[in-house]
């Protein structure tokens, strides 16, 4: 059974002109320790197929399942508890408080995520950290960092609940070769060694072509899955 399953998820986006057609009936389903790039043209439908398995946005018609169990009957309060317990996530534009340090921006799922006793947070903090290379900027404000420091905190943000969905949005964009290899290294590893399941939405295809699957995805339609690459 899969751990995370979208089954012919359709979205709309109107205007008051015309109607776009972001995902049309679109399935997606990722197992526990597997990471799967989802790759295509910008407009393709690939961010909208990750919020919608991340339960940030409600398909228009189709389903999402978590282990089996759907989530179409979640109340806004449990869908947030829900998100908060199983989902890391990783935006395009980062989403981290610029007039905060980055140990207060790595500790927010934390505050968040009521099955994780206070007394861990600052250990975790410090292993993600550590884990992403910004050991040496905990204590520093986020405004005062470059592109590239943003992005790791962003994902050691993302991954310092050891949520069992790790859903990353173009996570290596900003980083340079040696930053993006150590990046990719750690969202692989987070499938394969601590059995994660990881959506990996990018352009790029040396980051894809690490992933165990990639599913390429043309007019929000997906148009290669299972293993071929």
């Amino acid at each position: 059974m899969s751990l995370i399953s979208a089954s012919g998820v359709s979205k709309n986006y109107k205007t008051k002109d015309y109607t776009v057609a972001a995902l049309k009936e679109t399935s997606l389903n990722v197992e526990k320790g597997e990471a799967v790039a989802v790759i295509g043209p910008s407009g393709s439908g690939k961010s909208t197929l990750l919020n919608i398995i991340g339960l940030i946005i409600k398909p228009d018609s189709g389903s999402v399942t978590f282990d089996g169990e759907s989530t179409s009957g979640f109340g806004d309060k449990r869908l947030s508890a829900f998100r908060n317990a199983n989902f890391g996530y990783i935006t395009q534009d980062f989403a981290l408080l610029d007039g905060e340090t980055v140990y207060t921006n790595i500790r927010l799922p934390l505050i968040y995520n009521k099955s994780i006793k206070r007394s861990e947070h600052k250990k975790r903090i410090f292993d993600a950290a550590e884990r992403m290379g910004i050991s040496d900027k905990l204590t520093r404000r986020v405004s005062r960092l470059s592109g590239g420091e943003r992005q790791r905190v962003a994902i050691a943000r993302a991954i310092v609940c050891d949520q069992p969905i790790i859903l990353a949005d173009e996570p290596t964009g900003s980083l340079d070769a040696e930053n993006r290899d150590s990046v990719v290294n750690t969202l692989v590893s987070l499938a394969h060694d601590n059995g994660s399941a990881v959506i990996i939405v990018t352009h790029d295809l040396s980051v894809a072509e690490r992933c165990d699957r990639v599913i390429r995805m043309k007019d929000g339609t997906t148009m290669i899955t299972g293993s071929e690459k």
